[in-house]
């Protein structure tokens, strides 16, 4: 791999005590902006990415946690200034005032040593909450998981499908520019599907999208997408109307590295960032800048003074990285 090395420019750097890559909520976007949420003390902790790029975030809010352990959960902020968490056996609203709006309980996912948990999401109207919640608990097969639609205003259920996927972790994503672009991840052991949520006249749908046991990654501003392997053996992208592109580790990346972290992603409609490496979780990360086209490493990224695990891509050109409690936002020099 012979590509150009860059100097990253640090625009801003912020305190976000608690925060972590590994939940899954951890890295959102939704409602046209992009979240990090973090959990300290019996707290959820939720702070929105400044649009603005010389500050990390815009504000921080704090709300309880009604989560069933750490890692486990999800919390997602929705277009009213409230706050949606899904539980181990329930669903809570919050109102922006901090007030629980209502409560929606559910059979509860298996306990500890099990992977499955749920996740939650505003549609793009703003009047549901779309969630993932353990079927039925009856003899006999178990259908799958189910995803449901909720009314945002008191609760009730409106809908409901079932999903491929059984007793799996569930991640929900939006598109930055496109409010009806729903993404599901769905983590379950030797398998991962990736599927598009669709709501019209009150039917909920659940399409596979791409292959299976790649993880939707990276959203671009124009509706292209990431998908990553889950062994970081390939990185594929996918537009509509457009070809396929797949790269594999081994046909793009020096000898003994691939696709490492979890979240690959578009610094904008023409370059992608990644992480390579030897090992899943090494300190030793390196970071690639790919054409957002081709997926071809073109340059790769030098850090002063600091090493991070994962990047998060905003799409805006600039990036964030974690190390310890503290989140710096880069740009290219």
């Amino acid at each position: 791999m012979d590509c150009t090395r860059f100097a990253a420019e640090l625009m801003a750097q912020e305190e976000f005590p608690g925060f972590a890559l590994h939940p899954r909520d951890a890295w959102l976007v939704c409602d046209g902006a992009c979240w990090l949420v973090a959990e300290r003390t019996g707290e959820t902790i939720v702070g929105r990415v400044d649009e603005d790029s010389s500050r990390v975030l815009t504000r921080q809010r704090r709300w309880p946690s009604p989560r069933p352990g750490p890692g486990h959960g999800f919390a997602s902020p929705l277009p009213d200034g409230g706050l949606a968490v899904s539980g181990r056996d329930a669903i809570t609203v919050y109102d922006a005032d901090g007030w629980v709006r209502w409560t929606y309980s559910h059979d509860a996912w298996p306990g500890e040593g099990n992977i499955g948990s749920g996740a939650c999401v505003a549609d793009a109207s703003g009047r549901l909450l779309l969630a993932t919640v353990s079927g039925p608990a009856e003899p006999g097969s178990y259908p799958g998981d189910l995803c449901i639609a909720l009314d945002l205003a008191g609760g009730r259920r409106v809908t409901q499908t079932v999903l491929p996927s059984a007793s799996s972790g569930y991640t929900f994503q939006r598109s930055l520019t496109d409010p009806s672009q729903v993404f599901l991840d769905a983590a379950g052991g030797d398998t991962f599907h990736s599927l598009v949520i669709t709501v019209e006249d009150d039917a909920l749908r659940a399409q596979p999208v791409g292959l299976e046991d790649e993880p939707f990654a990276g959203l671009s501003r124009d509706g292209a997408f990431l998908k990553l392997d889950v062994g970081g053996e390939w990185l594929s992208r996918y537009a509509s109307g457009q070809a396929d592109v797949s790269v594999d580790a081994e046909d793009v990346l020096p000898e003994g590295l691939r696709f490492v972290g979890y979240r690959p992603g578009f610094l904008d409609t023409d370059r992608v960032l990644a992480a390579v490496g030897k090992e899943q979780d090494s300190q030793d990360n390196r970071h690639l800048v790919l054409d957002g086209r081709t997926l071809q490493p073109v340059a790769e990224v030098d850090y002063p003074g600091t090493n991070c695990f994962d990047p998060l891509a905003l799409g805006d050109g600039t990036w964030l990285t974690v190390e310890g409690d503290t989140v710096r936002r880069w740009r290219t020099a």
